[in-house]
């Protein structure tokens, strides 16, 4: 196993931007919650979509033993998010393994000040914003818990959500 870039991507996208970011991407594999979730789209990526679930549930992963893991290196890409979009074509910006820890310490530092364990963060927006790798990386990085919002939960009923959950 060589190792790959995390690209997060929603099934929501319009085809055409799954596929620009799929193409530019050069993904090889396209991992999935579920198998439902990219099932209009088959013909828009070309790359096998992976189910998680249907992965644990046939416990397909190999022997620890067998894989051929090579480490990443500080310049081995870690993730790419793309932009939105608003002046053109998005484009993909590439974070790689050196920036991260101070990517994950300024977020840590700055933006969620006082985090530890006991912190339980709330990430309210899409896994697809470029702000939210930051809140999930400082926030898991510090051992806090990350609580994710539902899709549907508006923002008149976030109060709720926050107190319910104890978020801070």
């Amino acid at each position: 196993m060589a190792g790959g870039a995390y690209v997060p991507l929603d099934p929501s996208y319009p085809a055409a931007r799954i596929r620009l970011i799929a193409e530019d991407a050069e993904l090889t594999a396209l991992l999935v919650k579920d198998e439902d979730a990219f099932a209009g789209l088959s013909n828009v990526v070309k790359c096998p979509v992976l189910s998680v679930s249907k992965i644990l549930k046939d416990a397909l992963l190999p022997e620890p033993s067998t894989m051929n893991w090579h480490p990443p290196t500080p310049n081995t890409s870690c993730y790419i998010i793309y932009t939105s979009g608003t002046t053109g074509k998005p484009k993909g910006v590439v974070l790689d393994h050196a920036n991260l820890p101070s990517f994950i310490q300024h977020g840590a530092l700055c933006m969620l000040k006082g985090l530890d364990p006991t912190s339980r963060i709330l990430l309210s927006s899409p896994m697809t914003f470029d702000m939210s790798c930051g809140i999930q990386f400082s926030t898991l990085s510090t051992g806090a818990t990350l609580v994710l919002a539902p899709k549907y939960a508006l923002l008149d009923e976030l109060d709720l959500l926050v107190n319910t959950l104890k978020v801070s």
